[in-house]
C-alpha cells in the first residue's frame, strides 16, 4: 500500500503535532512502504512468504498460512462446512447483493487496527452485507506491544467501534505480529486481549492464527485454547488443514481459512475464502439471553458467572453454552416459578445455548408471618390439624405439640400434607397442613392445647422467607358422648361380649354379655358419667367402681325391653377417673338371664 493512501482516520492516541505521525503508525508506514518499495529477500524452506503489500492489517498479512507446519499437512477434510469470506477495506467497493447470490453464508470484516485505527468501510460493508441476509462478523488487526495495559487499551478500541452483538458472529482476534514481545509476552498478550473482550461483551472471541504463526509468536502454547477460545486456522493449499497447539488443546478448528486467492461474484480481485465447520452458522453466532424478574423482590445469578441480573436485562452469550441460572429471593422474598427456557419452581435450571433464549423469574415479596388455623378431631383417635395459610417449615415435634390442659406433653405422630392434600415430608418446605394424633385414645371429657411455636422450640415453624409463625394455642375438649363401640371404651374378654344391631340404640348397636367377670373399662375425666344401658326380662346384675372403689350394684331386670335407660355416677372431683362395670352372673327370681347390656356413655360436669 503506497504511503499516499494509508487511511486519514489513522490517529494517535496523544495529542500530537497534525504533521508528526505516531510512533506505532510509523512503523505500520515503515512496513508498508517496505512492502511497495521491494525489499525482496529469497525464502529459505519452511519460512514464512512474504507479507503482501496489498493486505497489510489483514487476516492473513503475514503471509504464513502459506506454510505448512513441518512440512505436513492433515488428511483431505471430508465432513460438511459451510461456506464465507473474510474482507477488509483492501477489497474496496463490494456488491453485498451478488456476494449473497454467490452462495456464501457469512464474512468476517475487518473493524479495527491497534487501538486508533477503524478500518473506513467497516460501517458500509456490515450495513451491506446485513441487509442482503449475510451473517457478520468483525476482527481486530493486533499490534501487541510491551507498553502497559496495551492488550487491554486494543479489546477497548475493538469493543467500542465492533460492538458485538447478539446475531452477529464472534469477535475475532488476529494475531500475526510480536512487535518484539517474547513468546511469553504474545501469549500473555494474546489471553488478556481475549478475557477482556469476554468480560465486555459476555462472548469468546475466536483467534484468528495459522499453525507456523502460532508456533513461532508464542511456542505452540495451548493456554489460549484453554481459556475457551475458538480456533480460525489459517492453512492455504492443502486438502486438511495442521493445527496448532496439539489439535487447539483437542478442539479442532471452527473455521478454516483454506486459500487467499479466491474470487467471488460481487467482489473485484482476489479475496480470502473461508469454511465453517459442521452444518450449523448458530455454531459462531451470538446468542442473546434475555431475563425477566418479575416482582422486585430477587435476582437471577448464573453460573458461569456474569449473565444474572437483578431487573430485566439482556446478555450475550457464547453459541452453544450452557448455563445454570439460580432464583434469588430477597429477604422476606420468595421465589414462584420460571417462565420461558425454563419451567416449574426449582430455583435453579440449565439451558443452552442453541438458540436465542428467554427466560422469566417470578417473586413475591412477603412480610407477614404464617397463621395457623385449628380443627378438633372427629372422634378419640382422629387428628387433630393445624393448616397454615401458606406453605412453612421447621416442622418438628417440638414446634407443633399436643399438651393436656393441666400441662403434660400428649405423645403424637405427626403427619403433614401440601396445599393439594398430598402426602409430604414434615421437615420439608412446602408443608401447608400438620395432623397431630395421639399414640393413645382420646381421653373422653378431657382438655386439651394444641401449641404452635412454643417459646423453647428450635427450629419454629416460619414460611420460605423465614417469618414466624407467632406463638399460638388451641385448646379443645374430647367428645363427653362414648359410644361402646368407640376405642375408649374396653371390653374384657372381648370374646364374651357380642353386639346387637338394632335402631333402637344409640349408636345402631350394643354391646350385652351374660358371662360372669366379663368387664367394660372406661378411662374419663369430669365430675359425673351417665351410663345408658338396655334393661329387660333376660337381664341381670352388675356391680359399678371408680377409680377401684365400689360405687353400688344395679340390677337391670325390667319386665319389658327398654332402651335409653340411664344409671348415673356423680358428685365425682373433677379429674382423670376409670370407670368399671363388672358383670355379677346372677339375676333376681323371674329373670330369665344374667345379661348385661352396653350402649353408651356421657361425661358429665
Amino acid at each position: 500500500m503506497p504511503v499516499s493512501e494509508v487511511p486519514s482516520t489513522l490517529t494517535d492516541r496523544t495529542d500530537a503535532d497534525p504533521m508528526t505521525f505516531p510512533h506505532r503508525t510509523f512503523i505500520r508506514l515503515v512496513a508498508v512502504a517496505a512492502l511497495t518499495f521491494g525489499a525482496s529477500i529469497p525464502a529459505r524452506a519452511g519460512d514464512p512468504l512474504p507479507p503482501s503489500a496489498d493486505r497489510e492489517g489483514s487476516l492473513g498479512a503475514s503471509g504464513e498460512a502459506a506454510v505448512a507446519s513441518q512440512g505436513l499437512s492433515g488428511p483431505r477434510w471430508a465432513g460438511p462446512t459451510i461456506p464465507g469470506i473474510d474482507i477488509s477495506h483492501w477489497q474496496g467497493t463490494i456488491d453485498w447483493a451478488r456476494v449473497a447470490g454467490s452462495g456464501k453464508a457469512f464474512v468476517f470484516m475487518k473493524a479495527t487496527d491497534d487501538d486508533n485505527y477503524v478500518d473506513p468501510t467497516f460501517a458500509a460493508n456490515r450495513a451491506g452485507a446485513r441487509a442482503n441476509g449475510l451473517l457478520v462478523g468483525a476482527y481486530h488487526f493486533a499490534r501487541p506491544d510491551p507498553s502497559t495495559g496495551d492488550a487491554r487499551r486494543e479489546a477497548r478500541f475493538f469493543v467500542k467501534v465492533a460492538d458485538p452483538s447478539p446475531g452477529s458472529l464472534l469477535p475475532v482476534l488476529d494475531i500475526e505480529t510480536s512487535q518484539g514481545l517474547d513468546q511469553q509476552g504474545v501469549t500473555r498478550w494474546a489471553r488478556t486481549w481475549v478475557a477482556e473482550v469476554r468480560a465486555l461483551t459476555g462472548v469468546t472471541p475466536l483467534v484468528y492464527t495459522s499453525p507456523y504463526g502460532w508456533q513461532t509468536r508464542t511456542g505452540d502454547t495451548r493456554l489460549v485454547a484453554r481459556d475457551g477460545a475458538p480456533l480460525w486456522v489459517a492453512h492455504w493449499g492443502v486438502s486438511s488443514p495442521t493445527l496448532p497447539a496439539a489439535d487447539w488443546d483437542g478442539h479442532g478448528w471452527v473455521v478454516w481459512q483454506h486459500t487467499s486467492d479466491g474470487h467471488v461474484a460481487g467482489i473485484a480481485g482476489r479475496v480470502d475464502l473461508d469454511k465453517l465447520v459442521g452444518t450449523r452458522l448458530g455454531r459462531i453466532t451470538i446468542r442473546r439471553l434475555t431475563i425477566e424478574i418479575d416482582g422486585s423482590a430477587g435476582r437471577v445469578s448464573s453460573q458461569p458467572a456474569g449473565s444474572g441480573c437483578a431487573a430485566t436485562c439482556v446478555r450475550s452469550m457464547d453459541p452453544d453454552a450452557t448455563i445454570t441460572l439460580t432464583a434469588e429471593p430477597e429477604d422476606h422474598a420468595y421465589f414462584t416459578g420460571w417462565t420461558g427456557a425454563c419451567a416449574g419452581t426449582d430455583p435453579s435450571c440449565t439451558i443452552q445455548m442453541r438458540g436465542n433464549r428467554s427466560v422469566g423469574a417470578r417473586f413475591v415479596t412477603d412480610i407477614a408471618a404464617p397463621i395457623p388455623g385449628f380443627a378438633s378431631p372427629s372422634g378419640f383417635t382422629d387428628p387433630v390439624a393445624v393448616a397454615f395459610d401458606e406453605r412453612v417449615r421447621g416442622v418438628t415435634s417440638a414446634s407443633i405439640v399436643l399438651r393436656r390442659a393441666t400441662g403434660e406433653r400428649e405423645p403424637t405422630n405427626q403427619g403433614c400434607r401440601d396445599a393439594s392434600g398430598s402426602s409430604v415430608r414434615c421437615d420439608g418446605t412446602v408443608v401447608r397442613v400438620v395432623r397431630l394424633t395421639s399414640h393413645t385414645p382420646l381421653v373422653p371429657g378431657r382438655d386439651y392445647v394444641v401449641v404452635v411455636n412454643p417459646a423453647r422450640a428450635d427450629p419454629k415453624v416460619r414460611d420460605r422467607v423465614s417469618n414466624e409463625t407467632p406463638a399460638t394455642s388451641f385448646a379443645f375438649e374430647a367428645d363427653r358422648a362414648v359410644e361402646q363401640t368407640q376405642a375408649p371404651v374396653v371390653k374384657r374378654p372381648a370374646a364374651a361380649w357380642t353386639q346387637v344391631r338394632t335402631p333402637d340404640a344409640s349408636g345402631g348397636s350394643y354391646a350385652v354379655s351374660g358371662r360372669t367377670g366379663a368387664a367394660v373399662r372406661l378411662g374419663f375425666d369430669g365430675t359425673g358419667i351417665d351410663w345408658l344401658t338396655v334393661t329387660g326380662p333376660n337381664r341381670g346384675r352388675v356391680q359399678v367402681s371408680v377409680d377401684g372403689e365400689l360405687i353400688r350394684t344395679w340390677d337391670l331386670f325390667a319386665p319389658v325391653r327398654t332402651f335409653g335407660v340411664v344409671r348415673t355416677i356423680g358428685g365425682l372431683a373433677d379429674r382423670a377417673h376409670v370407670l368399671r362395670i363388672v358383670v355379677v352372673g346372677r339375676h333376681r327370681p323371674g329373670s330369665t338371664g344374667a345379661m348385661v347390656a352396653i350402649d353408651r356413655f356421657d361425661i358429665t360436669g
